[in-house]
């Protein structure tokens, strides 16, 4: 384990660099927001990239519209996290990822949902409610005149996850602290330090909480990894310091089993210096000739590792790793052969133009810690967002439920997916269920049955944005009979902006 006095020398020079990295010249300066209105009355799916202000950014339905039949052994809190206020003063961000964050919370239970929405109040967002207009530059936009960088908590959007730990409600982004907010209003109670010297330390989206119930974590930042530890309390147990193996690169998602974490580093360089215009040279690159990494470490210490060498992918979201009984490692993740996405598509969303979808599918991945060797197969299907039973992570899991696309329509020439799919590892068969051309599918989350052990013994639970209703509705399916659709539904009275990722807590 890196020494105490390693990890505090390290330290201040990781929130250096990414303070310098997003302060640095980025796409272009803010697009006009008239622009995008009017794009977007062509292109109806798109119209929850207006986003809220500060004002619509609070959201409050006592009860919703409800269809079908909600069980009444179902209660507890869904909660849902994800960029959606993008304009100021008629100026608009270019990037999905920059917008400011706002958690979503449903209350099931009692016959009835219940939906709060707030924004993540921020150092950046209060500044700049301040302010009247943007002052920070972010992933995509570059923003003049601001104040300089105060280390990555002044850049700090906290849109990406959300999730119950330790009595707290954690908001979680990329590159900074954790945002702590009530679970009972959704106010925000402000950044989290694990420890007094560990202030501004990135804590990133994608922890993985065990069967125990301890959570594990990875910050990243120029060449440097942290790896969290945080108790079932709440409490920080650990903290390490190691080298990553791409320094400079892009680092999303996690894994981790009951000796390890896996940490997949894919060969893209974050060059925000690199001004993007038309058909040139992309900010997010895949670097030639370099492999997706996989990093393997050991909880104990992160010294002990092995870094694998697979075919050149992109790699957002994994799904699960697992240790095998002859000393492998099993690992799913969802993979796309270039950064069509991060580079082109999430701009295109927020300019309000059609563009066609990129590839993202399954990737099934052994990993041979004795040899080093590696194979990995790749399952057919365009799919995101993979989650399973939460029981099982770390452990061995045969289902894993996606979003999913399997068609293109006058309406959907967007990477936007439509439908919903229950996959089978092993035999490598779906089922799965479209919810119809003039819907957008968000996350589905896998919440077990009280009572019950089955992997399929489940409901999936999701949002979708209908736009026939112009309306954002929460879905409840059947794991075991996902193709027969719905069995229950919650519709708000408005559209939320389209988020990213979320967790459940049952009461």
């Amino acid at each position: 384990m890196s020494t105490r006095r390693h990890l505090l020398q390290a330290l201040p020079g990781l929130g250096a660099t990414l303070g310098a990295t997003l302060a640095a010249p980025a796409w272009a300066k803010p697009a006009a927001a008239a622009d995008f209105a009017a794009a977007v009355a062509t292109q109806p799916l798109l119209a929850p990239f207006k986003g809220v202000t500060d004002a619509s950014g609070d959201r409050d339905c006592a009860s919703a519209l409800l269809r079908g039949r909600w069980p009444a052994e179902l209660r507890g809190r869904f909660y849902r996290n994800g960029p959606a206020l993008y304009e100021r003063q008629g100026e608009r961000y270019h990037h999905w990822f920059d917008g400011d964050g706002m958690v979503q919370q449903y209350t099931l239970g009692d016959g009835r949902v219940a939906h709060r929405g707030r924004l993540v109040r921020t150092a950046k967002l209060q500044a700049e409610q301040r302010a009247g207009r943007f002052l920070m530059s972010a992933l995509g936009t570059q923003i003049d005149g601001g104040p300089p960088a105060g280390g990555p908590d002044a850049f700090n959007v906290a849109n990406t996850n959300v999730l119950e730990h330790g009595g707290r409600l954690l908001a979680l982004w990329e590159g900074g602290s954790a945002y702590a907010l009530d679970p009972r209003d959704l106010s925000t109670q402000g950044p989290v330090t694990w420890r007094a010297d560990l202030q501004q330390v990135p804590f990133s989206a994608h922890p993985k909480v065990d069967a125990a119930g301890h959570l594990w974590n990875i910050g990243t930042a120029g060449p440097g990894i942290v790896v969290w530890h945080i108790d079932p309390k709440g409490a920080l147990a650990g903290v390490q310091l190691g080298e990553s193996p791409f320094p400079g690169g892009m680092v999303h998602d996690m894994a981790v089993t009951g000796r390890y974490l896996v940490v997949p580093l894919p060969p893209v360089k974050l060059n925000f210096q690199e001004p993007v215009a038309g058909d040139g040279p992309r900010r997010f690159p895949m670097v030639a000739g370099e492999p997706l990494r996989v990093l393997v470490m050991e909880k104990a210490d992160i010294r002990r590792r092995r870094v694998f060498e697979l075919p050149p992918q992109m790699v957002f979201h994994v799904g699960n790793a697992h240790e095998t009984r002859d000393g492998r490692i099993a690992l799913s993740y969802i993979a796309a052969p270039d950064t069509w996405f991060l580079d082109q598509e999430a701009v295109a969303l927020m300019a309000g133009r059609p563009s066609p979808a990129g590839h993202a599918n399954l990737q099934l991945a052994t990993l041979d810690m004795a040899s080093g060797r590696a194979q990995v197969q790749g399952l057919p299907g365009e799919v995101e967002f993979p989650r399973i039973d939460p029981r099982r992570i770390g452990q061995p899991a045969r289902f894993l439920v996606t979003g999913a696309a399997w068609r293109q329509s006058d309406l959907r020439n967007t990477a936007l997916l439509h439908g919903v799919q229950v996959l089978d590892t092993e035999t490598g068969r779906s089922r799965r269920y479209d919810y119809g051309d003039q819907v957008v599918v968000e996350e589905h989350i896998v919440v077990p049955k009280p009572g019950r052990t089955g992997e399929l013994d489940a409901w999936l639970l999701g949002t979708i944005y209908d736009a026939r209703r112009q309306a954002t509705v929460l879905n409840l399916l059947d794991a075991a009979h996902v193709e027969d659709g719905p069995i229950a539904q919650a519709v708000l009275p408005y559209l939320l902006p389209l988020g990213f990722h979320g967790n459940f807590t049952a009461a």
